[in-house]
């Protein structure tokens, strides 16, 4: 596949920063949603479709997208997209019409896919005992990318409006196409005896008959479901009663959220030595617990700001837990492993996200919480019905 030995420092830190400016840009409308809701004429109600759109549309890209990583030159393919989500985000800074917003988001959410493009790719240019330690350090790009994109974004919308978000958005993201042309390594490319249709239908055929890939795709889901359930309302409980938060000090909020960073390492270092089953008990253990907690910051801050580090840094370990045993095979795979696992991954965010802005329209936050602790222990009680598949796949695996 490759001629590197492994990738350097220098070469890692460059595609977990282009990961994370590449998710970002999906997410700086979070923060987002009421403001640009009134400036289109939506209610508060509608406003959680924004999120939800581009969330589905990241699970498309996800579908058929990302397959194109085992047909085409990887090279050309991450800098082309990335350079459209670079003008995607310029359109939504620019449109003046509901429409033209929603497809920018729909092509940002589309197009910035590209990050999981990026990941295998780092994955397959790894040595084997390097390989949770540096997806841990990818993820945790992707994790800051996801939360400090908030605060970039609330903070930018308080002082200069919602419109310049996405024009300094466009600005890093056309920087970083112009850096990965000139950085991003040079892999060798090995033509697939299948075609874009063929590829695409082996992505769940694998899915399928993979029982690792399968289950690991559904804990994943449920996984980023949670992240959904819960990042999808914040905004409307912070800035309502009892808080009444600014924008740039809801933006604020996701530093506590990116502490989670350090689940990413823990869950490296688990996979690595081995403990891939413990890490997702205690992840199991550790939703429950969080959902808990945000239960009661309802009312209470600290409760709040406890619950969200505790949940992301469990959803980080998680996922990291996930994708070091999943890529633990064929390097020539890489692109439709990624794309069949991040595919149930980002459905399991629309559904988490969709169901959440019912749950706290029709319920409030309570019943964004009862959501949120079904979901918790849901997964834990799939842990416990995995365990002998999971820990001899785990060990063949190895």
């Amino acid at each position: 596949m490759n001629d590197h030995a492994g990738l350097s420092p220098v070469q890692t830190f460059l595609m977990a920063l282009a990961i994370g400016l590449a998710v970002a840009s999906n997410y700086f409308i979070f923060p987002l949603i009421e403001v640009t809701a009134s400036q289109f004429g939506l209610n508060v109600v509608h406003s959680g479709m924004f999120i939800t759109l581009t969330q589905l549309a990241y699970a498309l890209g996800l579908i058929f997208l990302v397959p194109l990583g085992d047909v085409l030159d990887n090279k050309k393919l991450i800098v082309s997209l990335y350079a459209v989500v670079a003008l995607s985000a310029l359109l939504i800074a620019l449109a003046q019409s509901l429409w033209l917003f929603v497809s920018g988001l729909l092509l940002v959410g589309t197009f910035c896919t590209v990050a999981q493009i990026l990941m295998p790719l780092a994955a397959s240019l790894t040595t084997p005992e390097a390989r949770g330690r540096v997806i841990g350090t990818l993820m945790s790009g992707l994790l800051l990318g996801i939360l400090l994109s908030r605060t970039f974004s609330g903070l930018v919308a308080q002082c200069f409006g919602w419109r310049m978000v996405y024009v300094l958005g466009a600005v890093m993201l056309l920087a970083m196409t112009v850096v990965l042309q000139c950085k991003l390594p040079k892999v060798q490319h090995v033509a697939s005896t299948l075609n874009y249709r063929q590829t695409l239908v082996s992505v769940w055929q694998l899915l399928w008959h993979t029982p690792l890939l399968r289950q690991r795709a559904v804990l994943g889901a449920l996984d980023f479901g949670l992240f959904s359930i819960l990042w999808t309302p914040l905004t409307l409980l912070l800035s309502h009663e009892p808080y009444h938060f600014s924008l740039s000090t809801i933006g604020l909020f996701g530093l506590f959220g990116a502490l989670g960073v350090f689940g990413s390492n823990v869950g490296g270092w688990a996979a690595d030595k081995g403990y891939s089953y413990i890490m997702t008990l205690i992840c199991g253990l550790m939703f429950l617990c969080s959902w808990g907690l945000l239960y009661i910051g309802g009312m209470h801050l600290w409760a709040l700001i406890a619950g969200v580090v505790l949940l992301d840094f469990a959803i980080q370990a998680l996922h990291i837990t996930n994708q070091t045993l999943i890529y633990r095979s064929d390097p020539a795979l890489k692109g439709r492993i990624a794309s069949g696992y991040m595919s149930m991954y980002f459905i399991g965010g629309v559904l988490g996200s969709s169901t959440s802005a019912m749950a706290y329209a029709y319920f409030g936050w309570t019943g964004v919480s009862v959501l949120g602790l079904a979901v918790a222990g849901f997964i834990l009680l799939l842990a416990l019905i995995f365990k002998s598949s999971q820990m001899s796949l785990v060990n063949n695996s190895v």
